[in-house]
């Protein structure tokens, strides 16, 4: 049965009361009912900006409401900034960030730097710094110190966010040192960027000025900073962001707890590692992921194994870990399978899953596979790095079947088809050929 949806009643003369009772009287205003209030408006006495004012404080404000609110702000001949800075707040936070850069190019187009004022920026910072927009972002950035509002520590913060996400780390940090105060938040964009960049001993150092500053971190750096000493295998400062945890009481959160066992088995200290995770909560993806790659990565891939065949969900990075542990440990034939049973679940390789199948390859001597896995990269599109390159040398455009015959596909779908026939011929090769090697295991099985 279809779902009949009441428009608001709109009383006539509109006035201010009434439009908002209009805007609350259902839980979402469909784009249908925003026009009829708009044509209600438009007759009405009432200035236009009080459509926009009241969209962006309506209970029932969603994304259409917001779009919406945009095509009204386009067609105001002028809107004060407070109405302004809230519009660009909405936008910065919505899912086109964007959408907030191309409200800002209207307001200078309109009225110029009259439209703004400090508190547009740091909404205008945060949609470049979601966006990517490094060239906005520089441009707004000069906009602001030429009104003198880039001495601003709200300013100043957007700043070093935007360019820290825009991976102008450098940029980012000349702002941060130039700020008069920097609170806890500061800090942590300005670790989490060196983070981002993987500049790892660079959060550490960063993490030992915020302590000599008498900051006390919070959760979020703490969780940073852990991760920063599992990629850089840096047990030692690790284990004394733990003592650090343990001495000042810090409540060990689902993230804090994922990202403690992420390190240790990062480091290849699976004995803590194992403790913690008998200790933890929750059980999430990271956590089994992590111990999954841990022990991998010390060769306890029978370990690895159990963990992994137990989760219900598995991501790419757990799968790369698995093939990886099998491929390091001398195990290629494991790896070439689970590689298989990974395309069977349409899990997409990248380029550190085929080094490892690859190098299993070339310890089976499987050239044909060698040249399979060639042509999947090139049909995901994924780019060829030299050191994957040096390990087929055919020509882009050709691959071998398994009857040695060169081809050449002609279209994309062609070549999907051409990959699973391969992979199920590979697999049902692989297993005829172990069963020559144990003729007992072939007769279990036509006794089953």
């Amino acid at each position: 049965m279809a779902t009949v949806t009441t428009l608001p009643t709109i009383p006539v003369p509109l006035n201010s009361t009434a439009l908002h009772a209009a805007l609350s009287s259902t839980p979402t205003t469909s784009l249908h009912q925003l026009k009829q209030i708009h044509a209600q408006v438009l007759r009405s006495e009432l200035p236009p900006s009080l459509l926009l004012k009241l969209l962006l404080s309506s209970p029932s404000f969603s994304s259409s409401s917001l779009d919406y609110a945009v095509s009204v702000f386009t067609h105001l001949p002028t809107c004060h900034t407070p109405l302004t800075n809230k519009l660009l707040r909405s936008l910065s936070r919505s899912d086109k960030p964007e959408n907030a850069l191309l409200a800002y190019e209207k307001i200078m187009g309109k009225e110029g730097l009259l439209g703004i004022d400090r508190f547009s920026f740091p909404p205008l910072l945060k949609a470049a710094s979601r966006a990517s927009g490094l060239n906005e972002g520089k441009e707004i950035h000069g906009v602001a110190a030429k009104l003198g509002f880039d001495k601003d520590p709200f300013v100043q913060t957007g700043l070093v966010s935007m360019y820290a996400s825009c991976d102008r780390i450098s940029d980012a940090r000349l702002v941060f040192d130039k700020m008069s105060y920097r609170d806890v938040v500061a800090w942590s964009i300005m670790i989490g960027g060196y983070h981002q960049n993987g500049l790892y001993d660079n959060v550490l150092q960063l993490f030992e000025e915020m302590k000599s500053s008498n900051l006390k971190p919070d959760e979020m750096i703490l969780t940073t900073i852990l991760s920063a000493c599992g990629r850089a295998r840096n047990l030692s400062y690790g284990e004394a962001i733990h003592d650090f945890i343990i001495e000042n009481n810090v409540v060990l959160d689902t993230y804090l707890q994922s990202a403690l066992l992420t390190m240790y088995a990062s480091c290849g200290c699976m004995e803590m590692a194992q403790k913690l995770f008998s200790r933890v909560s929750s059980r999430n993806l990271v956590v089994l992921t992590a111990m999954v790659s841990g022990y991998s990565r010390i060769g306890r891939v029978e370990d690895a194994r159990l963990i992994f065949d137990k989760m219900e969900e598995k991501d790419l990075v757990c799968w790369s870990a698995m093939i990886s542990g099998y491929a390091e440990s001398d195990k290629p034939q494991e790896a070439l399978n689970l590689f298989i049973e990974m395309q069977v679940f349409g899990i997409k390789p990248d380029q550190v899953t085929i080094l490892s199948v690859i190098s299993a390859c070339a310890h089976l001597g499987v050239l044909d596979r060698a040249q399979w896995i060639h042509v999947s990269l090139l049909l995901l599109k994924t780019v060829l790095s030299y050191s994957i390159s040096s390990y087929a040398h055919t020509p882009e455009s050709m691959y071998w079947d398994l009857n040695g015959q060169q081809r050449q596909p002609n279209s994309c779908e062609s070549m999907k088809c051409w990959l699973f026939e391969l992979c199920t011929q590979s697999y049902h090769q692989t297993t005829f050929k172990e069963r020559k090697r144990d003729p007992k295991q072939t007769n279990k099985q036509t006794e089953s």
